[in-house]
């Protein structure tokens, strides 16, 4: 199971990357209101950096729901059903994603090249950071969807959250 630990390796420096921007995006958002309303002065850049922090945060952490199976699902049905139907069911919605993921990629593509040159107005940063978090979290999670579909259909391991065995199914 090499994938698992390409997984872990990958799921530690994403968690503390996660850590490192909350503490800089409440850092710098405490630093603004303290300068703003104790000496009426404040950091222009500090919002702006806080944003793509925030936007980085979100779609990391979104690429380690993905990992750790913790996104929102209802599993009312399908949790009762065989395990065979639960997975093909899984792999047909993992179709789905890795499709949605595909439209997504093309599109930050497009984003990307129409806004090449173009800079945050206070830290010149390029806008096509926000872009990049998007880019590399679809590709991401397109790839650990597909291992984990592929592990689900022949070993009966790594599938959803909602994986259970039916009364009517044995365990795998």
């Amino acid at each position: 199971m090499q994938f698992d630990r390409y997984l872990e390796w990958l799921g530690k420096p994403i968690k503390f990357a996660i850590a490192v921007a909350l503490v800089l995006m409440v850092g710098f958002v405490f630093a603004n209101v303290v300068l703003r309303y104790v000496f009426e002065s404040g950091l222009t850049w500090s919002s702006e950096v806080a944003r793509y922090l925030f936007v980085w945060v979100v779609f990391l952490g979104s690429v380690l729901a993905v990992a750790e199976h913790r996104h929102l699902g209802v599993d009312l049905l399908v949790g009762r059903l065989p395990l065979g139907i639960q997975k093909l069911l899984f792999g047909f919605a993992v179709v789905l994603i890795v499709g949605v993921m595909a439209l997504i990629v093309e599109g930050l593509l497009l984003l990307i090249e129409l806004n090449r040159g173009m800079t945050g107005p206070a830290t010149d940063i390029p806008i096509n950071n926000y872009y990049y978090a998007g880019l590399i979290s679809a590709v991401l999670m397109s790839s650990i969807l597909i291992y984990q579909a592929v592990a689900f259909a022949i070993t009966g391991h790594h599938g959803p959250a909602w994986r259970r065995p039916s009364s009517r199914s044995p365990e795998p």
